[in-house]
């Protein structure tokens, strides 16, 4: 009996250490990256072409850098909380751009699928550069407060979200092949 207890639980310790060590199927799979080009492809076709105007708030990069070589928890948990803070974005975004609605839902429908897939990844742990990523979004939305939600200050904001989702490609590529040790 003992020993069918010990199986039984080196059994369950294996299948909970593969599921650990295997991260993500989803993004593993190439389902994120599917959805996120997607989501990019639809982004780029709602604005303007030509949008040369820029305002100086950056892109924590270090946050994308350093992460490239973190645990695969974290990576998921930093792709979560930037699929969340863009939707709290485009939420807003309805009644004030002159964007395709049907571009725009669908946008948002994908990018909450996303999120929705990585909520099934994520564990419980804690989230480190969240909330320096968290301070870049609310950095966002002050300036397109000052900005009186123009059109313009809208390419400006959708430009700075292309550039995270190329970002978090990158991010979400460490986790489908992570870096040799």
């Amino acid at each position: 009996m003992d020993l069918l207890r010990r199986s039984g639980l080196c059994f369950l310790f294996l299948c909970l250490s593969q599921n650990i060590s295997l991260g993500c199927k989803w993004i593993q799979n190439g389902e994120y990256k599917h959805k996120s080009s997607f989501s990019l492809t639809l982004l780029k076709d709602m604005g303007e072409k030509d949008m040369s105007e820029d305002v100086n708030i950056s892109i924590p990069e270090e946050l994308y850098k350093l992460h490239s070589k973190s645990e695969i928890d974290n990576k998921i948990s930093i792709l979560h909380t930037a699929l969340g803070q863009i939707l709290k974005f485009y939420k807003k975004s309805e009644k004030r751009t002159t964007w395709d609605k049907d571009q725009l839902n669908q946008f948002m429908s994908l990018l909450h699928r996303q999120k929705l897939e990585l909520n099934h990844c994520k564990t419980k742990g804690g989230c480190v550069g969240c909330k320096e990523l968290k301070q870049y979004f609310k950095n966002l939305k002050r300036f397109l407060r000052s900005q009186k939600n123009s059109a313009l200050a809208w390419e400006i904001i959708r430009k700075k979200v292309m550039d995270n989702l190329i970002r978090m490609e990158l991010l979400a590529s460490h986790i489908k092949n992570p870096p040799a040790i």
